[in-house]
């Protein structure tokens, strides 16, 4: 009996493809083709999806309308779900926020977010569809417009407790509320959560970086674009932050704040922009300015930090440079 039952198993073992005892053999040269074909697939796969997500939302950011209820719907997936009961809940946080969401400032942010992502998408397809550096200075001029901008690693100045009317308080609360949904990152993005396309992000800088974030737009996507393409465009948008920058101070009640960007921050800004127009291939201005802001502020905590930096980029500078005859 015992026998007849391992007949049986070896019987079906052989009939779906054994061959032995040992392992089995893979065709290998089979196997690598289905592992190429299988990478070709995934990869038209993910530019079909990334590009149909590039094309809506760009069209949708046209518009600021469209672009909040673009932004809207994916919301709605993500946090509430689609089923019906996701669509009453959904419903229920529209009344309750109506003010938010018909707010001048929601409708920019989200206009922002969907254009943001569009873009971002762009920079996930590679080399042929990236972003042009004229597209990125697009959206960066668009957000720096004085209703959009946000200095969110470069905070200046906050006026002091009582100095702002009831009728300003409300106006900076319902701003700051209509914004804040808007702080994440871009892959975190509700309308990247609701296309499933985070994953295929993980590679781009430009997804790290919150849609608002002007800041850090301008150090993590629009600078290193412009320093890779020797673009001195990358100067006057310097000139155009820290004068902004400087605006706001000035604005301010004079307090300890305003001195401190006065006297730290702004050198340093001084300091970062002399050094761009040194890679940028203007280095006897950038070492002049460079000396001049030493000069100016003698006491600065990075001094040290400068004096060795400089040092450096004048002693390889002079060392093509026949030495000079006693």
């Amino acid at each position: 009996m015992q026998m007849g039952r391992l007949g049986l198993v070896l019987g079906g073992w052989v009939l779906l493809g054994g061959t032995g005892w040992g392992e089995e053999k893979m065709d290998r040269t089979k196997a690598l083709a289905e592992l190429t074909a299988l990478v070709a697939k995934n990869e038209k796969m993910t530019r079909e999806v990334l590009s149909k997500a590039a094309r809506d939302l760009a069209e949708a950011g046209q518009e600021r309308i469209k672009a909040v209820q673009v932004y809207l719907e994916s919301y709605r997936n993500v946090e509430f779900g689609r089923t019906q009961d996701g669509d009453t809940r959904f419903g229920d946080w529209r009344v309750q926020e109506k003010e938010m969401i018909s707010s001048v400032a929601f409708g920019e942010s989200a206009q922002l977010q969907v254009r943001y992502v569009a873009l971002v998408c762009r920079e996930a397809l590679g080399e042929k569809e990236r972003p042009t550096a004229a597209e990125w200075l697009a959206y960066y001029h668009d957000l720096t417009k004085p209703e959009n901008s946000t200095e969110v690693e470069e905070a200046v100045v906050s006026p002091p407790a009582g100095a702002q009317s009831k009728g300003k308080k409300r106006s900076d609360a319902l701003k700051k509320q209509g914004t804040g949904m808007f702080d994440q990152p871009a892959k975190q993005s509700p309308l990247v959560r609701d296309r499933q396309i985070g994953g295929f992000l993980e590679e781009v800088p430009a997804a790290d970086v919150a849609a608002g974030n002007e800041a850090a737009i301008f150090k993590k996507v629009l600078r290193p674009r412009l320093l890779e393409e020797k673009n001195k465009e990358l100067l006057r948008l310097w000139d155009q932050r820290i004068a902004r920058m400087d605006e706001r101070v000035e604005k301010k009640v004079k307090t300890l704040g305003a001195d401190d960007y006065k006297i730290l921050k702004r050198p340093e800004l001084l300091w970062e922009r002399a050094s761009d127009q040194e890679a940028l291939g203007e280095k006897e201005a950038a070492w002049a300015q460079k000396m001049e802001i030493l000069r100016t502020c003698p006491y600065h905590p990075k001094l040290e930090e400068w004096v060795k930096e400089l040092r450096g980029s004048l002693e390889r500078g002079s060392s093509g440079l026949p030495e000079k005859t006693p």
